[in-house]
C-alpha cells in the first residue's frame, strides 16, 4: 500500500516517522541532561557538607553561646559587658561545644525549615543517635556503597531524586566514633556506649544524604523548547512538504503527461531549452534522456515509412 501511494504522501510519512526518532532521541537527550543537573545539585550540596564538616573537624569542636539544643558538654566562662568600666564588671556566659557530626546535623535541621530545594542529613548503618536512623532508600544506598565499594548511589522516586555519598572516617572521627572507652564522657552521657562506636579511620561511616524535587519531564522539556522552537519544526516540515510537490512532484507530473504526448505520436515540449546541459539534477537528467528518446523513437518511424514506400 505504501508504493502505491504518492510520493508526497510518502515523504510526508517518512518525514513524521523521522521526526518521531528526533523526538525520541531528545527525550532521552533531555532526560539524560536532566538527571546529570539533578546529580551535579546533589554533588555540590554533599561537596558544602564536606567542606562544612572538615572545617568543624579542623578545630575539634566548635563552641557556641547560649544555646543549649542538642549541646555535647558546655563550660561556664566569663564575659566582660563593659570593657571601659573599671573595675572591669564579669557575668557568667554559658557556651556549649558541638562536635562535627553534630554541627552537620544541625546544619541540615537549618536548611531543612529554609526555603532550599535540596535538603539533605547524615545516617549510617551504625547510628550513635537513633534519630538519624536511616529510612528504606538510605539503607539501600548504604548496602551497595559499602558491599560494592563505589563512593555515591543514586535513584528516583515518584516525587524525588534521591543521592548518597559516602562518608569517610577520618582520624578527627575516631575521638568519638572509635572504642567507647575513648569517647568524650559527655558523648557517653548523652548516647550511651552501645551504638555509633568501633568504626577505624578509612571505614564507610555513613552517607551525606541528599534529596531533590523532581519536576514532570514536560515542564523541564518546555522550558528548553519552546514555541519559537516548535514553530521551527512545524516550518521544516511545511519547507519540506512544497520543495517536495513543486520541485519533485510536480516536475514528474510534467514529465509523465509529455511521455504520455509522445507514446501518442503527438509533440511534447519536455523543456529541455530551459535546462542547463551541466545540470546535475535527476529529473532534468531525465527529461534529457527523455527528449532523445523521443528523436530515435521519432528517426526510427521515419525509417520505417521510407522503407515500406521503397524509398530506402
Amino acid at each position: 500500500m505504501f508504493k502505491t501511494t504518492t510520493i508526497t504522501t510518502q515523504f510526508a510519512l517518512v518525514f513524521l516517522l523521522a521526526l518521531a526518532l528526533v523526538g525520541a532521541a531528545s527525550y532521552l537527550i533531555l532526560d539524560r541532561i536532566y538527571v546529570s543537573e539533578l546529580r551535579s545539585q546533589a554533588e555540590t550540596v554533599a561537596d558544602n557538607v564536606d567542606a562544612f564538616g572538615d572545617w568543624v573537624a579542623k578545630y575539634g569542636r566548635v563552641w557556641v553561646r547560649d544555646n543549649d539544643q542538642s549541646y555535647l558538654g558546655h563550660a561556664l566562662l566569663y564575659s566582660t559587658d563593659d570593657p571601659t568600666a573599671s573595675p572591669a564588671r564579669l557575668t557568667p556566659v554559658n557556651y556549649y561545644s558541638k562536635n562535627p557530626a553534630l554541627a552537620q546535623r544541625e546544619f541540615s535541621e537549618a536548611v531543612a525549615a529554609s526555603a532550599s530545594r535540596a535538603k539533605f542529613r547524615l545516617t549510617s548503618h551504625n547510628v550513635m543517635n537513633p534519630g538519624n536512623k536511616p529510612d528504606a532508600f538510605e539503607q539501600m544506598a548504604l548496602s551497595k556503597i559499602r558491599t560494592g565499594h563505589i563512593n555515591e548511589y543514586y535513584e528516583f522516586t515518584p516525587t524525588e531524586f534521591r543521592y548518597a555519598r559516602a562518608v569517610i572516617d577520618k582520624a578527627s572521627c575516631i575521638q568519638c566514633h572509635g572504642s567507647p572507652e575513648a569517647a568524650p564522657a559527655d558523648v557517653k552521657v548523652r548516647y550511651g556506649t552501645q551504638n555509633g562506636f568501633g568504626f577505624k579511620t578509612g571505614d564507610v561511616a555513613g552517607i551525606i544524604s541528599v534529596r531533590l524535587p523532581v519536576r514532570p519531564f514536560w515542564d523541564v522539556a518546555f522550558n528548553v523548547v519552546g514555541a519559537w522552537q516548535l514553530l521551527m519544526i512545524i516550518a521544516a516540515f511545511v519547507i519540506a512538504m512544497l520543495y517536495v510537490r513543486f520541485a519533485i512532484v510536480g516536475r514528474v507530473r510534467e514529465l509523465t503527461a509529455a511521455t504520455q504526448q509522445i507514446s501518442l505520436g503527438k509533440t511534447a515540449d519536455l523543456g529541455i531549452r530551459a535546462i542547463n546541459p551541466k545540470s546535475r539534477n535527476e529529473l532534468d537528467q531525465l527529461a534529457v534522456a527523455t527528449e532523445r528518446m523521443r528523436i530515435s523513437i521519432n528517426m526510427a518511424i521515419q525509417r520505417l515509412r521510407r522503407t515500406s514506400r521503397g524509398d530506402g
